[in-house]
């Protein structure tokens, strides 16, 4: 019997052990390893040039792997994009966290939280290529404006409602509001990015920026003598920010 090849191994085919998805506790970190790769190549390579194939080379794994997490390309962008710009933002964009500051704290709370996230080098190079690729890929600009735009967005104007219920503010759009907020914070800031050097980037002062911006928006949506709300333009197409 010790001659047998067979002897000691389990041949029961019901009893064979299982394979595939890893433990738990496991499939967190290869996610992270998988955005961790799509990050450097889109950032290398554009997305227009990088591939599923590209990324399960550069994270040592297989398209299987990859496509049994992310849907298709631009799936895997999403995650990027929010691993590179969403991280903080559940914190300070609470109800709970906003509700307990006063507008001008509020407003440049979320201001900082913006240009902070966006002159990081690696979110910088993604907004970059979002930018220049995105006539060619219209779901780059989708993916920005879904995944980061809108929940900012509607983070901003969910406060202006809570404060103008409460009388604090006066402002008959706050929807609009928070757009308007968004595109002053980052119109100058998106314009350096695209066109200027390191050094412009360098020396934008973000805290000097953000206090005209802060300034500019409330001494236009504090109450009125009368008390009618602030009047706000009708809205214009913009790129995402």
């Amino acid at each position: 019997m010790d001659n047998d090849p067979n002897f000691g191994l389990n041949l029961d085919p019901r009893l064979k052990p299982r394979v595939g998805r890893p433990r738990r506790g496991t499939e967190s970190a290869r996610t992270d390893l998988l955005i961790a790769a799509a990050t450097r190549v889109f950032l290398r390579d554009g997305y227009g040039s990088s591939s599923i194939d590209k990324v399960a080379g550069e994270a040592g794994v297989s398209t299987r792997t990859i496509y049994e997490r992310f849907k298709n390309k631009g799936d895997l962008l999403g995650a990027v994009i929010n691993r590179l710009v969403e991280r903080d933002m559940e914190t300070v964009l609470t109800t709970e966290e906003l509700d307990r500051l006063e507008p001008r704290q509020a407003l440049t709370m979320i201001g900082e939280l913006i240009t902070g996230r966006a002159c990081n080098p690696d979110s910088a190079a993604l907004f970059r290529i979002c930018a220049t690729e995105a006539y060619r890929f219209p779901e780059l600009a989708a993916r920005m404006r879904d995944s980061v735009k809108a929940r900012v967005t509607d983070a901003i104007a969910n406060y202006l409602r809570r404060q103008t219920l409460r009388g604090i503010l006066s402002l008959g759009d706050p929807d609009r509001a928070a757009a308007l907020f968004l595109q002053m914070v980052c119109a100058e800031l998106h314009e350096r990015l695209l066109f200027g050097s390191v050094e412009d980037i360098a020396n934008f002062d973000s805290d000097a920026h953000l206090k005209q911006v802060v300034d500019i928006f409330l001494n236009g949506a504090v109450p009125r003598e009368g008390g009618g709300p602030a009047t706000l333009a009708p809205a214009v197409p913009s790129i995402p920010c």
